[in-house]
């Protein structure tokens, strides 16, 4: 066959059709109800190909992830040794610290295929447990003793506990908004949206950072 009579989708190579389909039926129908059929008749593939560069749907699902968060980790990092540079000895500015944890999500989410990322993202942080969030987590460690870090520094004086407590929730607020980005954009009537990241942005960062600057609470402690 002549490179003229082959289709743009024949041109990608079947490892990385078969990546783009899982993320996507992933995303779209969850872990468990996706197959392996499914994923290799979306991609234009077979079992067999699917077999040779993954060996089992568990490390393909980690494959799903690893294409995305990888690269997301080092813009994250990136962006954090800038703002330890910036700041020196002194005390690091907790926006900036934030920024840096959610300005290349939001990036990612904007780019092609972001708004499957983005639900994918939030179906793992919603089952740990599960094969699919053990490798979402295994692979956010890369960033996250350095993030915590970083955190501590910018909130002198807090507690670990607190710390944990206020970080928790600021991963939670980041993981709905990315899974509910389409109840979002419906509930505000379309003035809210994802697509509009440095608005996003502005918004998560003033949130997150009221949140984590709050007086901790005391409630049933002595």
């Amino acid at each position: 066959m002549s490179e003229t009579n082959v289709s743009p989708t024949e041109r990608i190579p079947t490892k990385e059709r078969i990546l783009d389909a899982a993320e996507v039926l992933f995303a779209e129908h969850g872990f468990d109800a996706t197959s392996l059929r499914m994923i290799t008749t979306a991609a234009g593939a077979n079992l067999a190909s699917a077999n040779y560069h993954f060996h089992s749907k568990d490390e393909l699902v980690r494959a799903v992830f690893a294409r995305r968060i990888r690269p997301l980790n080092q813009r994250r990092m990136e962006l954090l040794e800038s703002c330890l540079q910036a700041s020196g000895e002194g005390p690091l500015p907790l926006e900036e610290v934030i920024k840096a944890f959610v300005q290349p999500v939001l990036e990612m989410r904007s780019g092609p295929q972001g708004a499957a990322v983005g639900r994918l993202f939030g179906r793992s942080y919603a089952d740990p447990l599960g094969s699919p969030g053990q490798s979402f987590f295994e692979l956010m460690k890369e960033v996250a003793r350095p993030f915590t870090e970083a955190f501590r520094r910018a909130l002198p004086g807090l507690e670990q506990a607190d710390l944990v407590w206020k970080l928790h929730f600021s991963v939670g607020v980041m993981a709905h908004t990315l899974a509910g980005a389409d109840h979002l954009r419906i509930i505000s009537g379309g003035r809210c949206d994802l697509s509009d990241a440095e608005g996003a942005l502005e918004q998560i960062v003033a949130y997150i950072s009221a949140g984590l600057r709050a007086k901790p609470a005391r409630i049933g402690r002595n």
